[in-house]
């Protein structure tokens, strides 16, 4: 039964089926056929896999980082940056990772990120000689910072699965994602350096100051959001909230020309796409995990590993190159919840800290991201900006490199998930 529901949902996905009904085609055979369960089991386990208070802060990040978006107070916090170094030799590449760490603090989605830095960033490196290819490359995957600085979706979907703190992973965030920004950053200038480009015209003190005044109110909206969780005062779900009202007030108060109704239909819309989408993927995910949970494979598994003579990095090189494999063809939603009923276990056996193990799964998510042929940002850069999917992804490969490397070392330098964070 158990490698009839596997052949299922391989075969589904195979075929092209939408991942949330593979899944739940693989889940359903188990209950149906395996455990048999009545047919009302399977709507439940949909229902139930969402019914919870740390879910609840998807969509409210969701729409925080849509109104930042299309409400404009994104761009004026965009601007100071790229006021600020883009005249340096390769400083609209670094700008641009920058713009990606910040907004991604406020968002806590890749793709919005993506979104909101590449339409203001992307035009001038092009009109500055930068490739499209290279801009579009750098964009896509300092986009997926997102999914490292706090607050960040991933983070919350894995608290959920495993059951972890998940304002000690969005506090253990912090160091790596500013690590990986830094290496990505030298990566941006040094691809920039092969490239003919022109320098951006230096802006004045008036017009830096100008733009950072008129950020302030934006660059503010980490510290509250973030303050509020790690005082104690809220939680993350209510912080989520919390974000939503704040971003209405300032855009309401600082940006009226663009505070429409026709901006604000399209921040709740592409939210609640978003929000249907990653829910529906979680109903699926969670029948089939219920499923497999049921049949002990999971401890069985974690039982045989236990066992081997291999030493534990050796068993968690190879959980990572699973993740890599993985990420080629699956988005990193699925992935964490294919893999965690499974994995989660045998890494807490073999003595890694949850935490530290939470950092690198959502490294190695961000990598996932930008591997061909199914990264989620490759296609969100290439549907948005009107480019071949190729073309993105050939200009993000020194990024993958460098997202690559960078997870090794988070993987052998625990210290850096655990800094501020008694364990």
């Amino acid at each position: 039964m158990l490698i009839a529901g596997a052949v299922i949902f391989a075969v589904l996905l195979v075929m092209g089926v939408p991942i949330w009904l593979s899944l739940g085609m693989g889940g359903a055979f188990w209950a149906l056929v395996g455990m048999e369960l009545p047919i009302e089991s399977i709507p439940q386990q949909f229902f139930t896999s969402t019914d919870s208070w740390l879910l609840l802060a998807i969509p409210y990040y969701l729409l925080a980082g849509n109104l930042m978006t299309y409400l404009g107070s994104a761009h004026k916090m965009l601007k100071v940056i790229t006021d600020l170094v883009g005249h340096l030799r390769g400083g609209l590449p670094a700008a641009a990772v920058i713009s990606c760490a910040i907004f991604g603090a406020l968002s806590g989605s890749s793709i919005a990120t993506c979104i909101a830095v590449g339409s203001l960033v992307i035009p001038q490196m092009t009109q500055l000689g930068y490739s499209k290819q290279n801009s579009l490359g750098i964009v896509a995957s300092a986009g997926t910072l997102g999914s490292m600085i706090p607050p960040s979706l991933i983070f919350i979907l894995y608290a959920s699965i495993v059951q972890e703190d998940v304002s000690l992973l969005f506090l253990s965030g912090i160091v790596p994602g500013i690590f990986i920004a830094l290496v990505l950053v030298v990566t941006a200038v040094i691809v920039s350096f092969r490239e003919s480009t022109v320098k951006k015209e230096k802006s004045s003190f008036k017009e830096i100051k100008v733009s950072f005044l008129q950020a302030l109110p934006s660059l503010f909206m980490p510290v509250i959001v973030l303050g509020g969780i790690y005082s104690g005062i809220v939680t993350p779900t209510e912080s989520a909230a919390i974000a939503v009202l704040y971003v209405l007030i300032i855009s309401y108060l600082f940006n009226r020309k663009d505070f429409t109704k026709e901006n604000l239909r399209k921040s709740l819309v592409n939210s609640m796409i978003t929000t249907a989408v990653i829910y529906i993927i979680l109903g699926g995910a969670q029948l089939f995990a219920a499923a497999l949970t049921y049949t002990q494979f999971p401890q069985t598994l974690t039982k045989f590993i236990a066992g081997l003579s291999f030493a534990p990095w050796i068993i968690m090189l190879l959980i990572l190159f699973l993740f890599f494999v993985l990420g080629t063809f699956l988005e990193p939603l699925p992935i964490l919840f294919i893999t965690m009923p499974i994995l989660y276990p045998i890494v807490v056996n073999l003595g890694y800290d949850p935490i530290h193990f939470g950092i690198v799964t959502c490294a190695l998510m961000m990598i996932s991201q930008i591997t061909p042929p199914v990264g989620g940002t490759l296609f969100a850069m290439s549907g948005y900006f009107k480019e071949s999917v190729v073309v993105v992804s050939r200009g993000s490969i020194p990024y993958l490199y460098a997202l690559i490397i960078a997870t090794f070392v988070l993987l052998y330098i625990p210290w850096m998930s655990t800094l501020f964070i008694n364990r």
